[in-house]
């Protein structure tokens, strides 16, 4: 036989795709992100069949079954991981007892999280959330037929009147919110909602611990965040630098102006929130708001002048202070 030909057991062998699994796991990601869930289930399929008790892969394969509504298989698949003890335990029981709300299955929800009570395991932090579930789900075994037509037929937001959206949404600190994911998530993403209120469903979610990247779209920016991972508003490491950098330069000569800058400042940060004024640059928004309140009272400011006194550059600076002016025409709800 020539050395080149191959023989009958050579041509049976099959040479697998490098790192396929991989890839597959990757493209997956890449379309779950995209919120395209029915090409992310296909791939991270395939990429569970090759490792099964891959963590990472067994999770998101979850997730983007949940995100596609099969939730038949999501809770199989559920179950096998729990019994299986791959991935975080809590994690997983959460997308369980998701699941197990859309399908309506109010009984195995009381159960579960009676169960996971009983342990005596659960983390403070969840303890609360696990509660107000358990008070929805009692609730809706009491009444299912009024609690359904509640939520089937009766949005959150079923009027254009802000101050009525405000009070809905203030009321779902006390309820529980997965009823009206669906809609929450969309007015996140929705570009023409009042900034105010995306912040307060922002606040709404992280009081929930609600544990899924969601999509928000505000002003020029746009990002996904999860909602338990974020900091309040008024806690965030830029809002505090620069909040106590004012206080230093600002407070001990004039107490008025600071209080006025600091309103401002506030304002300012929850309309924007999850993001922040960009750059993170505490002199030259301290210099923004400085220069903005002085032309609030009618002087002619000094660009170069205030740039001198913050330590900033002049253009930028600028450029800060009429994003100051476009923020202040947005109409502030008053209660």
């Amino acid at each position: 036989m020539n050395s080149n030909e191959k023989g009958p057991k050579d041509k049976q062998k099959i040479i697998p795709f490098p790192f396929l699994k991989d890839r597959l796991m990757e493209l997956g990601l890449e379309h779950l992100h995209h919120h395209r869930y029915t090409e992310a289930v296909n791939l991270l399929r395939q990429a569970n069949e090759m490792d099964p008790s891959n963590q990472e892969i067994s999770t998101a394969y979850l997730l983007a079954l949940y995100e596609n509504g099969d939730y038949e298989e999501a809770k199989e698949l559920c179950l096998k991981l729990l019994n299986q003890g791959i991935g975080d335990y809590f994690e997983i029981n959460d997308v369980y007892i998701m699941i197990l709300i859309q399908m309506g299955d109010h009984h195995a929800v009381v159960h579960t999280i009676k169960a996971l009570i009983d342990e005596k395991e659960v983390p403070f932090d969840k303890l609360d959330h696990y509660e107000k579930l358990l008070q929805f789900s009692q609730t809706r075994m009491d009444n299912p037929f009024e609690s359904r037509k509640r939520v089937d037929h009766e949005p959150l937001f079923s009027s254009n009147d802000m101050k009525e959206n405000m009070f809905k949404i203030a009321q779902l600190a006390n309820q529980n919110i997965y009823p009206y994911i669906d809609e929450l998530l969309e007015h996140l993403q929705n570009e023409r909602e009042h900034p105010f209120i995306q912040t307060m469903i922002l606040n709404v979610l992280r009081e929930h611990h609600f544990n899924r990247q969601v999509m928000v779209k505000k002003f020029h920016y746009d990002g996904e965040v999860s909602p338990d991972q974020i900091e309040p508003v008024f806690e965030t490491p830029f809002y505090l630098e620069l909040t106590n950098f004012l206080k230093e330069k600002i407070e001990h000569e004039n107490p008025t102006l600071f209080s006025q800058m600091k309103e401002i400042l506030d304002r300012h940060f929850f309309l924007l929130y999850p993001f922040e004024l960009s750059p993170k640059n505490k002199e030259l928004w301290a210099a923004a708001l400085y220069g903005y309140v002085g032309k609030l009272y009618g002087d002619n400011i000094d660009i170069d002048k205030i740039a001198t006194k913050f330590e900033t550059d002049a253009e930028s600076l600028a450029k800060s202070i009429d994003f100051i002016e476009r923020l202040e025409e947005i109409s502030l709800p008053i209660l």
